[in-house]
């Protein structure tokens, strides 16, 4: 097998990636995540700087290939060469981070403190990945971790990139172990076995520890409503109507049966329930807050606002917005707008340090981020988050210290169709409630709507296309876990160390200065 990997380190590097790849739910093969890069490093160690670089680059182009294949679906609804380009300048991009990986871990290979730190550089880079214009922090390798309860707990101590840095570290003690063989390989291989047993001990006694389902422990009753609207509708002024219909429809049940909403004290509609402007349906305002006031209970949904702004290149913001009507006829509508907006999707980079790309138009949704967090609530306290914002650990905990007790999240997901997309989504937004102690009830118009408890477990979800209500009492544990406290010295943390072992890098990499002096020879 050895010999085979280093005649063909390219397609060994391949196919390592892929079946990276396909580590992440909804794919059953997470147990692979503490092995799956040994034989990609095996096919590194012989190979020069620059072919790391690229072979990697490569396995990377397959490994988000899976990851994001979904995102073509979006071509249905959208300007298909627009969106197919994007679609490929995205992974290209993305692979470049492989690239680097590759390339960072043959330099490494050279200098034992650089490699022995290589998981916690990988961390950082993860980590740096998430900031900025151009981020989108969708693929951390801990996230493959999401198939087991257990082993996903560690997150509520060091934060997914913590939980990446350890299935790295994991790949290379089996690595270091096969390469070096004798004493000190069974003493590597030791450590692997030993690192996913104390994570999994660990695991095993937060769980055993947990009181979600104590009786005494405050809850609320939230139903999630998921009409499953096609994207090839939904925005159409022509099918408006049948749209809001199907969504009502789906809210009241079975025309005579009881509605599968009553009882709720908070009721869900996803990401863009309504798609329009909501100040531009006057009527749509009033039903909202009709069936608020009759069921009792506070009704959160999706729609779009704009305000005025007069500047060279528009006359009108646009903002993708959640708003909360009270069950009190008296009461005030409040309202929330989306901070984190996608990248080309829903906002050019980069917009406001260069104002000529405001006049620039790909197709993109040419949103503005919102003024800040809200919290609301009155005796239990909540959070709102809309789509991609949940993907950021950052924003979980801001939202926490603002004083929210648990999330809300509402999402579309029908742009990626039947595929892994919706599901990957899903299992980013359980590692936020492990992170943060919050639990989260998620609302996706086509699924997956799911409600998480302060631990990650499933309470209950939909499946995918499915046209349905979804009601839980979803359990408010007072949870506040050492990342929730401190994530930011962690993420930090890993940060810093990505950039001094980059200057380690960079300084035993160069050559040593002349001393001046003149040889002697015999």
């Amino acid at each position: 097998m050895k010999a085979w990997i280093q005649a063909h380190p390219r397609w060994t590097i391949a196919l390592s990636s892929l079946l990276w790849a396909f580590c992440y739910p909804p794919f059953p093969m997470g147990w692979l995540s503490f092995v799956v890069l040994v034989p990609a490093f095996f096919a590194t160690q012989n190979l020069r700087p620059r072919q790391a670089f690229g072979y990697w680059f490569l396995g990377g182009l397959a490994y988000n290939t899976v990851m994001y294949w979904w995102i073509y679906n979006v071509i249905k609804v959208g300007p298909a060469f627009i969106i197919g380009g994007g679609l490929v300048l995205l992974i290209l991009f993305l692979s470049l981070f492989n690239g680097l990986l590759g390339l960072g871990f043959r330099l490494a290979l050279r200098y034992p403190v650089l490699l022995a730190t290589y998981p916690i550089a990988w961390a950082g880079l993860e980590a740096a990945r998430a900031a900025g214009e151009m981020s989108f922090p969708w693929n951390d390798f801990g996230y493959a971790l999401g198939h087991s309860l257990t082993l996903m707990q560690g997150v509520s101590i060091f934060g997914v990139y913590g939980l990446s840095a350890l299935l790295i570290a994991a790949n290379l003690f089996l690595f270091q172990a096969l390469r070096k063989g004798g004493v000190n390989g069974r003493l590597w291989l030791l450590s692997w076995f030993l690192l996913p047993a104390v994570l999994w001990a660990l695991g095993v006694r937060t769980l055993l520890r947990t009181d979600s389902n104590d009786a005494h422990a405050p809850s609320i009753t939230i139903s999630l409503v998921q009409p499953s609207i096609p994207q090839t509708k939904k925005w159409s002024e022509e099918y408006f109507g049948s749209v809001m219909a199907k969504t009502f429809r789906t809210m009241d049940g079975p025309r005579g049966d009881r509605s599968p909403v009553e009882g709720s004290d908070l009721i869900v509609f996803a990401e863009t329930s309504v798609p329009d402007f909501l100040r531009s349906r006057p009527e749509l305002i009033d039903t909202f807050f009709t069936r608020a006031v009759q069921l009792h209970a506070s009704i959160l949904m999706g729609a779009l606002d704009f305000a005025e702004d007069r500047k060279p290149w528009r006359d009108y913001i646009f903002y993708n917005s959640a708003f909360l009507f009270p069950p009190r006829q008296d009461g005030m509508v409040q309202q929330y707008s989306k901070l984190r907006l996608v990248p080309f999707s829903e906002k050019l980079p980069f917009q406001n340090v260069f104002p000529i790309l405001n006049y620039v138009h790909l197709g993109e949704g040419d949103f503005s981020p919102g003024p800040g967090y809200q919290v609301w609530g009155d005796s239990l306290r909540f959070a709102p988050s809309i789509c991609y914002e949940v993907i950021y650990p950052e924003f979980a905990r801001q939202a926490k210290k603002a004083g929210a007790q648990f999330l809300v999240n509402i999402t579309n997901d029908g742009w990626f169709g039947r595929s892994n997309g919706p599901y990957e989504h899903a299992n980013i937004a359980r590692f936020r409630a492990v992170e943060t102690g919050m639990p989260i009830a998620r609302c996706a118009n086509s699924g997956v709507s799911v409600f998480y408890d302060a631990w990650g477990r499933d309470l209950g979800h939909t499946d995918l296309m499915d046209s349905t209500v979804l009601q839980r009492r979803l359990p408010i544990a007072p949870r506040n876990p050492f990342y929730a406290r401190h994530g930011g010295i962690v993420d930090a943390f890993f940060l810093a160390a990505l950039g001094m072992w980059i200057l380690g890098l960079l300084l035993v990499s160069l050559p040593l200065p002349s001393t001046g002096k003149r040889q002697l020879t015999s």
